[in-house]
């Protein structure tokens, strides 16, 4: 099933703030799952799986969540966020034994290729890739500012199609984050309350 780009957002930003990272780490994951999915690429899965990989945490409230890492591991997120915060200043950046490396790719600023194993992605005004896209832990990742074009182009999307294993997943992640229901919100809340006139 397709939703809309919005809608991706807005899950992932719930889904991964659920997975008890930070709202602002869950922002920028949310963002960067929106913009690989513009691109046609599987941003939603690749999320879905990392936030799965997170099951120990129990929830925003954890504080060791956003500083995660697992086996020395990286996580992405966290990652990506210090990537874009460095901006011009990072020619070259490497990065060893990263967690789903997907999700580093929108966060570059300006043009820029990504490496990890036989895969290259190259990011100019259009997106082109080669070679396997959902490795779980990549040993070493390369982002250069330096382009050499190639690769299968992308072209850009309103809509994602989002796996029912992924949709599950996310949601039910996202649910940590909504407030329990009490008497109070049924009297004063959305909805029709206690009175059901249906």
């Amino acid at each position: 099933m397709t939703y809309s780009l919005s809608e991706v957002e807005a899950l992932c930003k719930k889904a991964t703030r659920g997975a008890g990272m930070s709202w602002g780490l869950a922002e920028d994951a949310a963002k960067s799952v929106r913009w690989l999915c513009s691109w046609g690429l599987p941003g939603v899965h690749v999320l879905a799986r990392h936030l799965e990989d997170r099951k120990g945490d129990t929830g925003p409230a954890n504080p060791a969540a956003t500083t995660w890492s697992a086996a020395g591991q990286l996580c992405p997120i966290i990652c990506a966020t210090l990537l874009s915060d460095m901006g011009s200043q990072a020619l070259e950046r490497r990065l060893m034994h990263v967690r789903w490396p997907l999700l580093l790719l929108p966060y570059g600023v300006g043009p820029l290729a990504i490496c990890w194993g036989t895969t290259r992605i190259d990011v100019t005004d259009h997106v082109s890739i080669s070679g396997p896209l959902t490795s779980p832990v990549a040993d070493k990742v390369t982002v250069t500012r330096k382009i050499d074009t190639g690769g299968q182009p992308c072209t850009r999307s309103l809509r994602a199609e989002i796996a029912e294993a992924d949709l599950e997943t996310l949601t039910r992640l996202a649910a940590r984050t909504y407030a329990p229901e009490t008497e109070t919100s049924k009297l004063t809340g959305a909805g029709a309350g206690l009175q059901d006139t249906d």
